[in-house]
C-alpha cells in the first residue's frame, strides 16, 4: 500500500491517489476511471490515455441512458450502480457527486462538474465487493464533492 499525498496536494492529487490505491487494494479491479457525464475522462488509474478517452466517452453514454430510464415510480432518476458483464470484463458505473476540482473543463457550469465513476475488473471479481468498494470510494470523493452522492453503508449498495 503506498502512502498518501503530501499534506500540500491539490483535490485533484488526493482523487487520483485514492483512485489509483483502489485499483491496488480491491481484489480484481483493474482500471477505475472518473469521468465527467458528458464523456470527458477526469482522472485515472494509469490507464492508456487513449483507452481512458474512450471509454469515458462511450461509459458516460451508458450512464445517460440508465438515468433516462423511467422506474416504476413513473420517474426518472439516476442509477445507482450500472454493471456490464462481457466475455473479458466487468464494467461497473456509479454516479460520484458534482466537484469544482475540474475547473478548467469545457461544460463546466457553475463550476461544478458532474462525475462518474467507472471500473474495470476481471470476469471472475466479486461483483458485490467491487459494487460496495465502489461506493466506498465514493464517499473517500466526497470531500472534494460540492455535492457529493450519498451512499448507503450496509450491503444495499451491493
Amino acid at each position: 500500500m503506498s502512502t498518501h499525498p503530501e499534506t500540500n496536494s491539490s483535490p485533484v492529487q488526493d482523487m487520483a491517489w485514492l483512485l489509483r490505491q483502489f485499483v491496488a487494494d480491491v481484489p480484481g479491479v483493474t482500471h477505475a476511471v472518473l469521468l465527467s457525464r458528458d464523456g470527458l475522462r477526469l482522472l485515472d488509474s494509469d490507464v492508456d490515455k487513449d483507452w481512458a478517452d474512450e471509454l469515458s466517452a462511450a461509459l458516460s453514454a451508458m450512464a445517460s441512458i440508465a438515468a433516462s430510464i423511467t422506474g416504476p415510480s413513473h420517474r426518472k432518476a439516476p442509477a445507482r450502480q450500472v454493471v456490464i458483464e462481457r466475455d473479458d470484463c466487468l464494467v461497473f458505473l456509479q454516479s460520484a457527486g458534482q466537484s469544482a476540482a475540474f475547473g478548467g473543463r469545457p461544460s463546466n457550469e457553475g463550476g461544478l462538474v458532474d462525475t462518474v465513476l467507472a471500473v474495470i475488473a476481471a470476469t471472475d471479481a466479486d461483483a458485490g465487493t467491487a459494487g460496495f468498494e465502489m461506493g466506498r470510494l465514493v464517499q473517500k470523493f466526497a470531500p472534494f464533492m460540492q455535492i457529493p452522492v450519498r451512499v448507503d453503508t450496509g450491503d444495499e449498495v451491493r
